[in-house]
């Protein structure tokens, strides 16, 4: 239970059911933890939680498309927790579902902000850091749809492809600085974000097209995100971990 002993992580989208999940986590074993969301609100009931369970974890609330956002999110854990090791990018904006035409500009700019371009962000302001302190993990939350297509998500797909390239590039990059980049990828979770898009979790679960026949938990996707922020993990780099119930295995 101490597998972060001594660790400082960032956490974005930390006010999700995912993002939670990895920072009561990560908390949980040993990581001060910077939990970071556009929620105020939210993010500041999990900072709570993991404080009252006697974790260490400040809550901070920014929109992680502005770059100020990630410059705050480093400083913070420097001069509030001691440094940097960890930045876990789960941030993700949603917009209705459809064709490409049906796309406006304005959309497809915001989630690109989102989605994609803030792990940019966070990654250029946390890995000098890292570098400083000997070395870190980047986990890039990306999708199962990062690798296959569904109708109407030309914009989630193309981002969450991005953000598992990313990861292999930066890699690449940054192995002389013993900062290793992986991509997690999960497949449809059980999280408030995908089940309000059917009228009962009984039409979500018979939707998610998994083999094991049932959707994934946040408490499994933490655990992959602690995984590849652990030693456990300590000969990948450049990896997309794929936690997806057997979706894309037909």
């Amino acid at each position: 239970m101490a597998r972060l002993k001594d660790k400082v992580a960032i956490v974005t989208g930390a006010g999700g059911d995912i993002g939670a999940a990895i920072s009561t986590r990560f908390a949980r074993e040993g990581a001060a933890v910077v939990c970071l969301d556009i929620n105020e609100q939210r993010v500041q009931v999990i900072s709570d939680e993991i404080r009252r369970a006697g974790g260490r974890a400040l809550a901070l609330t920014g929109d992680v498309a502005q770059e100020q956002t990630a410059i705050d999110a480093v400083a913070i854990a420097q001069q509030e927790l001691g440094g940097l090791h960890i930045l876990v990018s789960n941030a993700v904006c949603d917009i209705p579902l459809g064709p490409l035409t049906d796309i406006s500009a304005e959309d497809w700019r915001r989630t690109m902000d989102v989605n994609l371009n803030s792990a940019f962000l966070l990654s250029k302001h946390s890995i000098p850091v890292m570098t400083m302190g000997g070395g870190g993990n980047i986990v890039l939350v990306a999708s199962q749809l990062g690798r296959v297509a569904r109708p109407g998500r030309t914009w989630y797909c193309a981002q969450k492809a991005g953000l598992i390239s990313m990861a292999r590039a930066m890699a690449l990059d940054h192995a002389g600085q013993n900062i290793r980049i992986n991509s997690l990828s999960p497949g449809p979770i059980e999280t408030g974000r995908y089940v309000e898009r059917f009228s009962s979790i009984e039409e979500a679960q018979q939707s998610s097209a998994t083999l094991m026949g049932r959707l994934g938990r946040a408490d499994e996707i933490a655990s992959a995100a602690l995984f590849l922020s652990s030693d456990e993990s300590s000969f990948m780099t450049g990896a997309d971990l794929l936690i997806d119930g057997g979706y894309t295995a037909v």
